[in-house]
This record gives C-alpha cells, structure tokens and sequence, in this order.
C-alpha cells in the first residue's frame, strides 16, 4: 500500500536519522535511534516520508498534519507513529515546537522477531500510543547511562508487541474492543456492557484480553485516561486536580500514581521535560 502513496504525491524520501526540524540531540542504542527535534515557528515541510518506521511524541508546539484522507492539529502531548513510505506534510508549526523521535531499523526486527506496526495505526485516530512505553523510553533517553540501551530495547520491543498488525495475530474482535474502550473512554463500562455491545460471551473477553493486550481492561483503560491527561499536563492551564478529574480519577493522588505507574514520570517531571 505505502508506495501508492508515494507515486500519487510528489514527496520527498527522509532516510535513517533524517526529519524537518534540527535535530538538538540524537543517541544510537543498536538499530534504535532515539532523537529530539526543534522547528522554527511558521514553518511548513515539504511532503515526504520516511524510509524506517518511528514513533514521535510532541513536548511543546506542534503543528497541522496533513496524512493520506485525514489532517489534524496535532498538539502538545499526542503520540504519532509513521509507517514508511506514506507521504504526509506539515504546516504551521507553532512556537517552541520540540518533538522526540524514536526509529526502528530493520535490524531491529530481524533481530527480534518482530512485525513492523501496521500502517492503520499512523492513519487511525482510535489507539493509546504514548502510555505503552513511549514516556519510559523518553525517559531513558535522557537518563542515559550505562543501562538504558538493554532498557530501551525491552521498552521498544514492548512497544512495538502492543502495536502490532492485529489483522496477522490477532482476532477480528480486538479491533473492535480497542474502537469502544478508546471512544467510551470517559464512561462507566462493566465486563457484561462490553460482551454485550461486541456480542461476545465475557468468559472470552475475560479468558484472552491479557493475551492480546498484555495488559488487563482496567489498566487499558487507565492507559487511555492518562493518554487523554498528557496534552493537559503539557499546556498547565488546568491544575492537576482539575485535570485528575477531567480524565476521570477519583481525586489528584490517584491520577499522580497512576500517572507515575504507566509512563515511568510523575505528572510535574513530564511538564518540565
């Protein structure tokens, strides 16, 4: 699928290593390359894609993403993945953008036996990206010392294990759990709501979930309300209490432990990165 979207637009090929913004900093853990990025206020790219697959995460800016069928204003806090080869452009980035990347060469998934993450997940809106690992590795991108090369290679593996082709491994119906906990994220939802909206029996939900996920439905679930606490972290209009609330915790306490538990930061140490 990827090169039709590299026939139908004239883009611009980025190999290893390469993006629009200056590059500020860039480390090499084997086939991962972990880099942080700064762009000019106003600029707009040309259109291009990228010859590895990468993760990106936005710490402050952003800037309006033109993709294949879809283009949003992508903020402070969101979580992105490309696929290689699909073209898409960038314009107007805001003041103080500053992004941080994380690419995989193909070394990385020979070595480990890997799928590459399937291109519906850089052209879908309805996935967690950031809170399955992306903040840790953030994290151990700036710790760097003598450990955070075995460190980020487990995080980019896991990493890569939450997100790969459900339409290889996985069930028909895990795409379909992740589009209802992801749209319903903010309301109440029992094992027995969830069975019946997919009109599956809960014992298969209960028996395979942590299979497929590597996680339980309430840590998914707190995964998506942390996902939806980052971009308020990032701004600091909101209190942490305001925010806590928002997103559905009980009270500030809880949000910061859990907030901690999933990203590896506490919510004040991932405002100030």
């Amino acid at each position: 699928m990827d090169y039709l979207y590299r026939m139908s637009i004239q883009a611009v090929q980025y190999d290893k290593g390469a993006y629009v913004g200056q590059k500020v900093q860039e480390r090499h853990f084997g086939p991962i390359i972990t880099t942080e990025t700064v762009f000019p206020e106003g600029l707009s790219s040309d259109w291009h894609y990228h010859s590895n697959p990468h993760f990106s995460h936005i710490l402050s800016g952003g800037s309006r993403e033109i993709r294949p069928g879809s283009a949003q204003v992508q903020g402070a806090g969101a979580g992105l993945y490309y696929y290689p080869g699909i073209a898409h452009q960038n314009v107007d980035y805001r003041p103080g953008t500053r992004i941080f990347n994380i690419e995989l060469e193909p070394a990385f998934f020979d070595q480990y036996g890997s799928l590459i993450p399937g291109e519906s997940l850089m052209l879908g809106n309805h996935r967690p990206i950031n809170t399955s690992g992306l903040l840790k590795i953030l994290k151990e991108h700036y710790l760097h010392d003598t450990e955070s090369g075995i460190a980020i290679a487990q995080l980019c593996l896991g990493l890569v294990q939450d997100h790969a082709p459900a339409e290889k491994l996985y069930p028909e119906w895990t795409e379909k759990i992740r589009e209802v906990l992801n749209d319903q994220w903010d309301a109440p939802l029992t094992l027995t709501q969830l069975a019946e909206h997919l009109s599956l029996h809960p014992v298969t939900i209960s028996r395979y979930f942590t299979r497929y996920f590597t996680c339980t439905l309430g840590e998914y679930r707190r995964r998506v309300k942390v996902e939806r606490a980052l971009p308020m972290v990032r701004e600091g209009r909101l209190s942490l209490t305001e925010i806590a609330y928002s997103c559905g915790f009980a009270d500030q306490a809880h949000f910061t432990r859990t907030f901690q538990h999933i990203t590896g930061l506490l919510p004040k140490q991932y405002k100030h990165l």
